[in-house]
């Protein structure tokens, strides 16, 4: 007796921390329907990792929805309430769709109503209606156990060391939204939440929601309900520490992810491609900031043909079945950043190619500390690399690829079943606001006390400004207060051309007289230089002579800088002529840098 009340009163004055009592649950297509207090029919608990054995109830084995995680399609809960905790672990092995459901796509699993109309046996979510029809927020995990949603094959998803999800699909758990979702998967208000190995996407091939013209036709969104999807992710300023891994979100009718943060978010092989709004567009529409704190750090993520609704099932390379910009009601950056300030940004071997409007997070942003490295943008719309800085920001730009061609949508894209070009009158083609805001490749505000470095990088351009800087806030860009920022040029390849009756762009354009720009140990060629550089020493004005480079010429096409190699020849100039750059040991594809280095993104290949 006096060692029971001894363990009685140490569980009273000893906290115990959830973590220890986590719990892990089971989603698979053989398991069974779930058992509740509203449901005692129901086959299964979810607790255990095997079948439903064929008769009882409230059996232990998994349950055949990930949507009886958090409502039991009893018709009683409206949007339901998660049976986890925070700091469980939830394994989707994938689903079996119920006798209801409209196009069932076994063993992926259907988020959202199961059918065009709110009727039973339609009760999933039942009296909340379609739009709202998403998960409630997550439980929270903590630092030392967050709470995880991970695809089957979560411990080794990554075939053979892939980095872009969308090769190694067949790996993922695929959860599908539809018949009119706001948004698919809710992040908001949670923290410390792991999404791992998963596939977010819908199935929409019949129409096209908020863009002009409708095509093949715009969505019903009156019942009976077109099969479509708005967003993919949804979170919001209280969405912290959230981890996304292995994960393909695409083919939304608005963003891959909607909403601001509220802390720090680690993207690691993620790919956002083919939603008609952004790949992730911060605004959730009341320009809501992110919270203070907040960062990003991006490893190894994809952005493509963002603007263009994703056509089902796919069958193109490029499977896009209709592009919109931001003269036809669409939009199409990649990442879109709201008016608000983030700490970090983290972008290494992140890929922005063939969006319909600015690849990289615009104008409103204002980051503390940016670091883009190993990344490559080529072929959007609007400006391939676009950002603002705070005050007493450090911006670090190394070792990345860049081809300035923002008229490629006017022709073909390779892979694609048509051109885009609204010219062409074909259906499904709308696209003509080539080159928007200015057409320059590179477009930076920074602030005062600021240092930016722009290090062993090549640049491939042939319209307009290859480098635009501005001084001073988003709202009032000419402040005259960057004599302060030094702007520092280094080991960067700048190789311009011309289309035929245009001349070569210009090197640098800056938007205020306080910025000041030191340029040394460049490789400056076809581009005309409106900020007095000159040929000296260390600035080599000669033909950098990549591999396969194309020639000077008027060209006529656009297609002349598709796969476009960045490897410098044996006889070129870039070869050791560079400066040596702390703690930049690798060049773009991982090759070690020798001393001096070359100049360029790109090391000569061995």
């Amino acid at each position: 007796m006096k060692l029971s009340r001894g363990i009685l009163l140490l569980l009273a004055v000893v906290p115990i921390a959830p973590h220890l009592f986590a719990r892990t649950w089971y989603v698979r297509p053989d398991g069974g329907t779930r058992y509740s207090n509203n449901v005692r029919g129901g086959q299964c608990d979810g607790k255990t990792d095997a079948a439903y054995p064929g008769s009882g109830a409230n059996r232990h084995c998994a349950f055949n929805d990930f949507r009886y995680m958090w409502d039991d399609k009893s018709g009683r809960v409206g949007a339901g309430e998660w049976i986890i905790a925070g700091g469980d672990t939830v394994i989707i092995r994938g689903c079996a769709a119920g006798s209801g459901q409209s196009s069932p796509d076994n063993p992926h699993c259907r988020l959202g109503w199961d059918a065009p109309t709110g009727n039973p046996p339609n009760t999933w979510c039942y009296g909340v209606g379609s739009y709202t029809c998403f998960n409630p927020p997550i439980p929270a995990g903590t630092a030392a156990q967050h709470t995880r949603i991970l695809g089957q094959n979560y411990a080794a998803c990554n075939t053979d060391g892939a980095t872009n999800p969308k090769v190694y699909v067949s790996n993922l758990t695929q959860l599908f939204g539809g018949f009119s979702q706001q948004y698919t998967f809710n992040l908001q208000n949670t923290k410390y939440v792991d999404i791992q190995c998963i596939e977010l996407t819908n199935h929409n091939g019949q129409c096209t929601h908020g863009v002009s013209p409708g095509y093949p036709r715009p969505c019903n969104t009156n019942q009976p309900l077109d099969d479509y999807a708005d967003n993919g992710f949804l979170t919001s300023n209280t969405s912290s520490n959230i981890t996304l891994e292995d994960v393909y979100v695409h083919g939304f009718a608005g963003s891959g992810l909607k909403g601001p943060i509220g802390g720090p978010v680690t993207m690691t092989r993620v790919n956002a491609s083919f939603n008609a709004h952004a790949g992730w567009d911060f605004d959730d529409g009341h320009n809501t900031p992110d919270a203070a704190g907040s960062s990003i750090i991006a490893k190894y993520v994809t952005m493509i043909g963002n603007g263009c609704y994703e056509e089902f099932p796919v069958k193109h390379a490029f499977p896009a079945r209709a592009c919109y910009d931001d003269t036809s009601g669409g939009f199409g950056d990649a990442w879109s950043g709201q008016d608000t300030d983030l700490d970090t940004f983290i972008c290494d071997h992140c890929e922005m190619a063939y969006n319909t409007k600015d690849a990289f997070i615009g104008p409103h942003t204002n980051v503390r500390t940016l670091t883009i490295t190993s990344s490559q943008s080529y072929g959007n719309m609007g400006a391939q690399w676009k950002w603002n800085n705070t005050p007493g920001a450090t911006v670090t730009f190394e070792n990345n690829l860049t081809v300035g061609s923002c008229l490629r949508f006017s022709a073909t894209i390779p892979g694609a079943s048509q051109t885009f070009a609204s010219s062409s009158k074909l259906p499904g083609a709308y696209l003509s606001d080539y080159c928007r805001a200015g057409g320059n490749t590179v477009a930076v505000n920074t602030q005062e006390n600021s240092h930016v470095l722009f290090a062993n990088n090549t640049f491939v351009d042939y319209i307009d400004t290859v480098i635009l800087m501005s001084c001073g806030p988003a709202n009032g860009n000419h402040s005259g207060k960057c004599g302060s920022t030094p702007v520092v040029f280094t080991n960067n390849i700048f190789l311009g051309y011309s289309l035929k009756g245009n001349e070569p762009p210009a090197l640098f354009f800056m938007d205020d007289r306080s910025l000041k720009v030191t340029s040394n140990h460049n490789i400056e060629f076809g581009n005309r230089s409106d900020y007095a550089d000159s040929c000296r020493g260390d600035i080599i004005c000669s033909d950098p002579r990549l591999v396969n480079q194309p020639p000077q010429q008027a060209w006529t096409n656009q297609t002349f800088l598709d796969n476009f190699t960045f490897y410098p020849k044996s006889d070129s100039p870039a070869i050791g002529r560079g400066a040596p750059i702390n703690g930049l040991a690798v060049d773009f594809y991982g090759s070690a840098r020798p001393n001096p280095p070359s100049i360029g993104g790109v090391e000569p290949r061995k």
